[in-house]
């Protein structure tokens, strides 16, 4: 394995820079597409939190999912929303993507402006969610992942 530096991930007391190892040319790691919504209502955005026993355990992040082979990533990202949170959204405008190396797989997250359509919220696959300020993001724990998505969001006029 060959260690390579990455971007600084971030967590809300400090950056915090780390490197990543990159797997050698004969041992492929699996690049896993994922899409996650950034879904915005009255303001305010919607952070899920990770179960304690899942991958990323107890962290937050723009809930979302894998993409599925045949699906573009804007019905992944809808079906996601619906299995996962019982809501009906549209995906909106692309903000961001991040590829990030967790060990045994590597993760190519993109994230969408979401909006919410109709539904209530229920938890099928996340142990919290809190509607936030965006000032407010950085005081959350999130997935690695999930801030280069947090900055471009930073730079996005609502």
């Amino acid at each position: 394995m060959i260690s390579v530096p990455v971007a600084a991930a971030r967590s809300s007391s400090s950056a915090v820079v780390s490197s990543v190892l990159t797997p050698e040319p004969n041992k492929q790691k699996p690049v896993i597409l994922v899409v996650a919504g950034v879904i915005e209502k009255q303001g305010r955005f919607l952070l899920t939190q990770r179960f304690d026993h899942a991958s990323q355990g107890g962290l937050w992040e723009f809930p979302g999912g894998k993409v599925e082979a045949g699906e573009s990533e804007a019905q992944a990202l809808e079906r996601e929303l619906r299995e996962e949170l019982a809501i009906e959204t549209t995906t909106g405008p692309f903000l961001a993507d991040s590829v990030f190396d967790y060990g045994d797989k590597v993760i190519h997250l993109k994230g969408y402006l979401v909006h919410w359509v109709s539904g209530e919220l229920v938890l099928h696959s996340h142990q919290d969610a809190k509607w936030v300020e965006q000032e407010e993001i950085d005081s959350y724990s999130l997935c690695p992942a999930d801030y280069p998505i947090v900055d471009a969001l930073a730079r996005y006029s609502l």
